[in-house]
């Protein structure tokens, strides 16, 4: 038998932390079982400004952004780059960087350097 597994979002484990605030946080590669790869996804609603603006200097995590549904802003110390589907967005694990989705929400996924533990 293939080495394959296939869920849908909304059957992934989900973040239920004080980090919500409306938005859905899924654990996406360790529901799927990956090992070598960080993988993430985030259902946000319109205009949500709660993700917070952060980097990855002390752990050296570069990002991957792959918006699935929607749009929204990249904000990144001082510039702005628009987020929308079919295009890929990278950024080092330095860069200080804040996420709003626009009018119809986002879903994002997240790939990184850096698999899950636990």
């Amino acid at each position: 038998m293939p080495d394959i597994t296939i869920k849908n979002l909304d059957e992934m484990e989900r973040y239920a932390g004080s980090f919500q605030h409306g938005q859905q946080f899924f654990f996406a590669g360790k529901s799927l079982g990956l090992c070598t790869l960080g993988m993430n996804a985030i259902r946000m609603p319109p205009h949500w400004d709660h993700y917070p603006e952060h980097d990855h200097a002390a752990d050296n995590e570069e990002e991957l952004y792959i918006p699935l549904e929607g749009s929204g802003t990249l904000h990144a110390e001082g510039h702005t780059y628009p987020m929308q589907r079919g295009f890929l967005i990278r950024v080092g694990a330095a860069t200080k960087r804040k996420i709003v989705p626009g009018p119809e929400g986002m879903t994002l996924l997240v790939l990184s350097n850096r698999p899950d533990s636990g």
